[in-house]
C-alpha cells in the first residue's frame, strides 16, 4: 500500500516541471505572489514533497478553473 502511494505521488509530481532559470522567464507581479506562496508553505512546515504536491494541486485547480471560465 505504501509503495502504491509513493508511485502515485511520484506520477503526480512528474507533472510539475523543474524550472532552473527563473530570471529568464520575466514573471512580473507573479514573482511576488510566488514568494508569498513559498513563505506560506514554509510557515506550514511542509516537506519539499508535500509542498510540491500542494503547488501541483493549486496549478491543476487553476488550470481547470481557467478552462471552465473560458466555456462561460
Amino acid at each position: 500500500m505504501e509503495e502504491e502511494i509513493k508511485t502515485k505521488r511520484h506520477m503526480y509530481l512528474e507533472q510539475f516541471p523543474d524550472v532552473q532559470d527563473m530570471n529568464a522567464m520575466n514573471f512580473g507581479a507573479g514573482k511576488d505572489i510566488g514568494e508569498e506562496v513559498v513563505d506560506l508553505l514554509k510557515e506550514k512546515s511542509l516537506t519539499y514533497q508535500e509542498a510540491y504536491m500542494g503547488l501541483q494541486y493549486a496549478y491543476n485547480k487553476l488550470h481547470y478553473e481557467t478552462n471552465l471560465l473560458k466555456l462561460k
